[in-house]
């Protein structure tokens, strides 16, 4: 049976959706991941070039409230 979805608040989240929900452009977004300040996990089978990357979005919450906290 389907479930209604629309209030279901996802744990992990693509690039764009990142961009879409927080704002932040994708650069920043891999600096940030590149530093170890969010958590990413790239997906891919054994052998394959390309795969997906996944951000966990709780990471990026934690972050942003990190830097409201140290503004004020």
């Amino acid at each position: 049976m389907a479930r209604d979805c629309a209030g279901v608040i996802p744990e992990f989240g693509r690039i764009p959706d990142v961009t879409r929900i927080f704002g932040l452009k994708r650069g920043f977004i891999y600096g940030l991941i590149g530093e170890g300040t969010i958590k990413s996990v790239n997906l891919r089978k054994p052998g394959a070039r390309t795969g997906c990357r996944l951000i966990h979005l709780q990471s990026v919450r934690a972050f942003l409230h990190a830097q409201m906290e140290a503004r004020s």
